[in-house]
């Protein structure tokens, strides 16, 4: 386990761990922190220098904080869901789960975690609220995970203040991303996105330097005569002082002993810097599994579909919700005492609305549908109730089984023969015969 906890889980071996002390700095520079390819050391941290990874994680860690996350009790009879507001979950999880967080600040430090190192925890402590009273987060390189003879999982923590300490499982929830071979952890991006990454930091640099040093590729001067040291080292000082940086770019140099100035090197866009940018980009995206879209990376056109609302659509369905799913099934292997009663569910509504013109057309086709009241639909769209609208209308093209004719020579009973206030139906059959 030693080998797949250290290079692909994000946590350290129990024997290099125990070596530390819980104060050690090592334990945030990590076995997943390596060198890549590019000459440029990888870091979880130091990924977030890239403005593509940057992005990517804020906006997944922004969007889950974001979201409503309540508890919901099940109808065993039914299978329907409804709000528990009154559930001791509830307010732990939609509204403060410590002294020190509110729920967007808790669910953006764990997303983050969560995507950036594949590993989120939280310490489980009871308190008036019951066993989970409270969440305090725990950040994931101070973290070993092993597994004990019984098969149940041990975590130990190097916490600075407290000292090295055990928790069971019963006493940490735990997010995991995309499992490693131990199945214990999850695996951190970063870990095979390193070259990615890498280039992406080298090709910053390299921009970096590149303007730093005047947006001017090196050129060689010649001269006719051989030039003693002194001499050479007061003629490269003088060069570099008078033509180099970005401050000296466009001067013109005197040449003096018929020294002559070639310049042998690409412009960037010649050398496709531009291109290998854009591409890293796109790389990064992809190893977050995030839409360039939503990275305001508008080169290419995408194929979700126009508009918003297609987009934020494909985005929660593709994206989003094996993210929400990771959450809410650890909060039912975690937190939920009774599991086959009550479940924890994200709001993803805000996300999915369309514009105020499609959103009054959906409710009016539902509501004049019977499919739900008006009262149901004044609430969705943020209004208060009013008395007399509880009931689904029904509408005038249909019938039920109330609606047979009666012996007694009346109309029948149900409402299919009578308009929206009252009067006779319009004859649809009718109504198109005319037409036609």
């Amino acid at each position: 386990m030693g080998l797949f906890s250290a290079v692909l889980g994000g946590v350290r071996a129990s024997g290099e761990a125990s070596t530390l002390a819980p104060d050690d700095d090592r334990w945030y520079d990590g076995a997943i922190s390596s060198m890549s390819n590019a000459g440029r050391r990888v870091t979880p941290d130091g990924a977030m220098r890239v403005s593509a990874a940057y992005a990517c994680i804020g906006l997944l860690s922004k969007t889950v904080a974001t979201l409503p996350l309540r508890m919901y009790r099940k109808d065993p009879k039914t299978g329907k869901t409804f709000e528990a507001p009154d559930h001791p979950l509830n307010d732990l999880l939609e509204h403060q789960p410590n002294s020190w967080q509110s729920a967007w600040d808790f669910k953006a430090m764990m997303m983050m975690h969560l995507a950036l190192r594949g590993n989120a925890y939280a310490e489980i402590m009871s308190g008036p609220r019951g066993f989970a009273d409270k969440l305090e987060p725990i950040h994931p390189d101070r973290v070993i995970v092993d597994r004990l003879p019984d098969q149940t999982i041990r975590y130990t923590i190097a916490d600075p203040v407290l000292g090295t300490r055990r928790l069971l499982q019963d006493e940490v929830f735990h997010l995991r991303s995309h499992i490693a071979p131990g199945g214990l952890v999850g695996i951190s991006p970063v870990t095979y996105a390193r070259e990615t990454i890498g280039l992406a930091l080298a090709a910053e640099e390299h921009g970096a330097r590149m303007f730093s040093n005047g947006a001017r590729p090196s050129g060689v001067v010649t001269l006719e005569k051989t030039m003693s040291d002194p001499a050479f080292a007061r003629f490269k000082a003088q060069w570099n002082a008078g033509y180099g940086g970005i401050h000296n770019v466009m001067k013109t140099p005197i040449l003096e002993q018929g020294a002559k100035f070639e310049s042998i090197s690409l412009d960037a866009e010649e050398a496709q810097f531009i291109q290998t940018r854009e591409f890293q980009i796109e790389e990064i995206a992809r190893w977050f599994d995030v839409p360039l879209v939503l990275l305001h990376h508008m080169t290419k056109t995408s194929s979700w579909g126009t508009g918003v609302e297609a987009i934020m659509l494909a985005f929660v369905r593709n994206n989003l919700m094996p993210w929400l799913g990771c959450w809410t099934g650890a909060i039912r292997r975690d937190l939920i005492l009774a599991p086959n009663i009550y479940e924890a569910q994200f709001d993803v509504e805000p996300l999915i609305k369309g514009d105020s013109r499609a959103l009054a057309d959906f409710y009016s086709r539902t509501v004049l549908n019977g499919i739900i009241t008006r009262n149901e639909a004044r609430a969705a769209l943020g209004y208060n109730p009013l008395d007399g609208l509880d009931e689904p209308l029904v509408p005038t093209n249909t019938t039920t089984s109330n609606d047979v004719p009666r012996n007694d020579g009346q109309p029948p009973n149900g409402s299919a023969l009578l308009g929206h206030n009252g009067g006779p139906a319009i004859d649809d059959t009718t109504e198109q015969a005319d037409d036609h």
